[in-house]
């Protein structure tokens, strides 16, 4: 088998309302950009049967699925797309068309061309925008997160999670086992020197339920003060 351009890692927990129509968007907008490619559903053996929906597209659409036992969270997830994916660009896309499938080749083909080493679809830069639909709570944490995370990196939208990268740009990198950031992760640990935010139109999910809640929040400001002291330690 051809090893694919670009890897695309879609991480998911009860999105079987939202796989049938994402697939085959990843699957044309890279089609239409002609950049080979394969599709990793990472599924938290979710109880409305996303895997098995990802395994019956598999058979029209470049889709891998790899299975977890249990739900175990993002990062995990995330990290297991990475040891799985065959391709030499690697990243990742929200289940929930939170992020435009149509930006994919404007994402994938400057680490392609060697013109970044990492991708970030962001939301707060120049022409990047939240869609006007966006509850105000989940605004208002997205930009607080966004803040406080903003002196560890290079790039404003530092904890999107919509991103490409070159694969060495993880090479050696030990990932925290709880917490859904990933990016965050990579941009305060991995080895690049040239990245690239792609505004994007940020949306709110088309169907199903959002993950986000106390224990994530709480998840995510442990995960920063870690961050922060693994900065301060490498310094």
């Amino acid at each position: 088998m051809e090893k694919p351009q670009a890897s695309v890692i879609v991480a998911t927990y009860n999105e079987a309302d939202n796989l049938p129509k994402l697939i085959p968007s990843i699957h044309s907008a890279l089609k239409d950009a002609k950049i080979t490619h394969e599709i990793l559903v990472v599924d938290d053996n979710s109880p409305d049967g996303t895997a098995d929906i990802a395994k019956k597209l598999s058979k029209k659409y470049p889709v891998r699925v790899v299975e977890r036992p249990e739900k175990r969270g993002l990062i995990q997830a995330d990290v297991d797309g990475f040891m799985n994916a065959r391709a030499d660009v690697i990243g990742c896309i929200d289940a929930d068309f939170s992020h435009p499938p149509e930006k994919l080749p404007e994402m994938i083909r400057p680490v392609l061309e060697g013109m970044a080493d990492i991708t970030v679809g962001s939301k707060y830069t120049n022409e990047g925008k939240i869609k006007e639909d966006w509850p105000l709570k989940r605004r208002i944490f997205s930009w607080g997160a966004m803040m406080l995370a903003r002196p560890l990196s290079p790039v404003k939208d530092s904890v999107a999670g919509f991103f490409f990268f070159r694969r060495g740009v993880i090479e050696g990198v030990r990932f925290r086992n709880k917490g859904f950031k990933t990016l965050l992760e990579i941009l305060v640990k991995g080895r690049y020197k040239k990245p690239l935010e792609v505004p994007i139109t940020f949306g709110d999910r088309e169907a199903g339920q959002s993950k986000m809640g106390n224990t994530e929040i709480f998840d995510y400001l442990v995960h920063l003060s870690r961050l922060y002291l693994y900065k301060l330690i490498r310094r």
